[in-house]
């Protein structure tokens, strides 16, 4: 391991964020952490495993401990629904699986129709060269 005293560990840098013995496992501080690919993301924190029922009021207890404005960023809480696919617009992950059926349809047949009628590698009637 490096040397100690020059050497800051995560559970150093952030004592209230994260236990020297439970490390990096847990699962807030890793999605934290994790780098976005995009200027504008959101993040995961949590989900709730129950149907809230329309009109709820619900509370919130949040510690902003990390300033955004010189970065020029902003902060908010989303709550939003979660579909079988994930996220918030459930036509891209119906637009995944439609692909994905096509590509994998489209595949066998190719697979079919190589394994009935293999072209021989190397073949020269598969070849077109240029007239003069």
């Amino acid at each position: 391991y490096p040397e100690d005293d020059i050497t800051q560990y995560l559970y150093e840098t952030y004592p209230m964020m994260i236990d020297p013995l439970e490390g990096v496992t847990n699962e807030h501080f890793v999605v934290w952490m994790r780098v976005a690919a995009l200027p504008h993301f959101r993040k995961l924190y949590g989900y709730i495993e129950q149907t809230i029922p329309a009109g709820s009021v619900l509370t919130f207890n949040v510690m902003a401990n990390w300033a955004v404005e010189r970065i020029e960023g902003s902060k908010a809480l989303v709550v939003s629904n979660s579909y079988i696919f994930g996220g918030k617009n459930h036509w891209l992950g119906t637009l995944f699986i439609v692909v994905g059926s096509i590509a994998a349809i489209l595949g066998l047949f190719f697979l079919v129709k190589d394994y009935f009628k293999p072209r021989r590698i190397g073949d020269k009637m598969c070849l077109r060269y240029k007239e003069d």
